[in-house]
């Protein structure tokens, strides 16, 4: 298997599995050897890593987090949340390629969450930009991240009203690795995207950029999603409503009429229905939600060694 990095030859290249000859996109670092695929084209990363005298790019291996402000959290239900935080411009555009995902602290923990959404200003003199991200509390890092302290906090207070809201969180990335075979998308040909609860988060961030021109055909099963959430993020779109646990066969049809497929959902949903088409594996875009961890290979929770003993980090890997 020929494994890849999606940080290859970006800013983040080399990075600290480099410096600790464990990176598995270069063998030069791992076996003394370059055992490079004639498909690769840009900046040999163990030459940048010599050249920089064997110094890493990122300081401690990872993102340096930034205390960004929170313009909102709006609550859907008890099990669903939207905040919005204020960054750069930059920041928010580079948020917007897909598969994006940040992380952000809470209780000492970095926790990585899919980008719903993103928007800049348009004026050239205007720096301002912001992104959102869908929270579902599940545990103690979650239940504290959408806390507000808030007295004018509603569920149907609009976000302009809650600009004046003035606290702020720790977050990193953004990182690119919350959607696996991303560069299988083909915008000429029709897409049939499944998504399930908030894995839905990497479609929304996608439709305006990528999808844009694209013909696709959207099924989603509502789990903890609230009708108001599905009428602001779902408004202009067309799409039908499938439960994955008692109706696979709409969803396989589905699958059966596009030419390339965007599973959403999670792993138990992922492996159970390309268990029932194992022939269109190679046409099929998946989420990578089980593996968003630290995002760079370090706290090693998304480690995978495969049949040859190569040991991987999902959280940045695509085969």
């Amino acid at each position: 298997m020929e494994y890849r990095c999606v940080d290859r030859g970006s800013l983040r290249c080399p990075c600290t599995l480099m410096e600790a000859g464990q990176c598995y996109t270069c063998t030069m670092s791992r076996e003394g050897k370059c055992d490079c695929s004639e498909s690769w084209q840009g900046v040999c990363p163990y030459n940048e890593f010599l050249q920089r005298g064997c110094e890493t790019v990122l300081k401690d291996g990872l993102p340096e987090e930034f205390d960004a402000e929170v313009l909102g959290i709006k609550k859907y239900s008890e099990q669903l949340f939207v905040m919005r935080f204020a960054v750069s411009r930059g920041f928010a555009w580079r948020c917007s390629c897909p598969g994006s995902f940040i992380t952000v602290s809470s209780l000492g923990c970095r926790v990585p969450l899919s980008v719903l959404r993103t928007g800049w200003g348009m004026e050239e003199n205007d720096s301002q930009g912001w992104i959102e991200i869908a929270v579902q509390p599940a545990g103690p890092k979650t239940m504290k991240l959408t806390e507000s302290g808030s007295e004018t906090e509603t569920e149907t207070e609009p976000w302009e009203r809650l600009r004046a809201y003035g606290r702020y969180r720790k977050i990193a990335g953004p990182f690119e690795a919350g959607i696996l075979n991303r560069d299988r998308l083909s915008p000429k040909e029709p897409l049939a995207v499944i998504a399930k609860g908030t894995a839905i988060a990497p479609f929304i961030n996608m439709r305006g950029g990528v999808l844009s021109q694209t013909q696709v055909k959207l099924l989603v099963d509502d789990d903890k999603l609230t009708e108001d959430f599905l009428a602001d993020y779902l408004c202009d779109c067309l799409w039908e409503k499938v439960s994955l646990a008692e109706n696979e066969e709409k969803a396989l049809a589905a699958i059966d009429g596009a030419a390339w497929v965007m599973l959403l959902a999670s792993p138990y949903y992922t492996e159970r229905i390309l268990g029932m088409r194992p022939e269109r594996k190679n046409d099929i875009i998946t989420a990578n939600h089980a593996n968003m961890c630290c995002g760079a290979g370090i706290c090693g929770a998304c480690s995978y060694t495969d049949k040859d003993g190569v040991t991987v980090r999902r959280c940045r890997c695509i085969d």
